[in-house]
């Protein structure tokens, strides 16, 4: 889905708050992976105050984005809780 242009993998909305999260599969064998962390923060605080347009969240402005390492969403809900909490 998108959220002010830019793609996020999930948006929910809790405590009246959207949080736009991010599946990071972490980086390809010829990516310098410093730098491709600093991209993924960085798309992450573009995603800060843009309006989440109400697709799977409440239409509020996004407060926070989070980044899911990819082997959490493969381990289940007890990896994921400590991230979205």
């Amino acid at each position: 889905m998108l959220v002010g242009g830019h793609l996020v993998d999930l948006l929910f909305t809790d405590a009246g708050e959207s949080t736009a999260v991010l599946n990071d599969p972490g980086p390809r064998p010829s990516t310098d992976p410093a730098r491709y962390l600093r991209i993924l923060h960085a798309r992450g605080d573009l995603l800060t105050n843009l309006p989440s347009g109400g697709h799977g969240a409440k239409p509020c402005p996004v407060s926070r984005t989070v980044r899911v390492p990819a082997w959490r969403i493969l381990s289940g809900e007890h990896a994921l809780a400590p991230l979205i909490d």
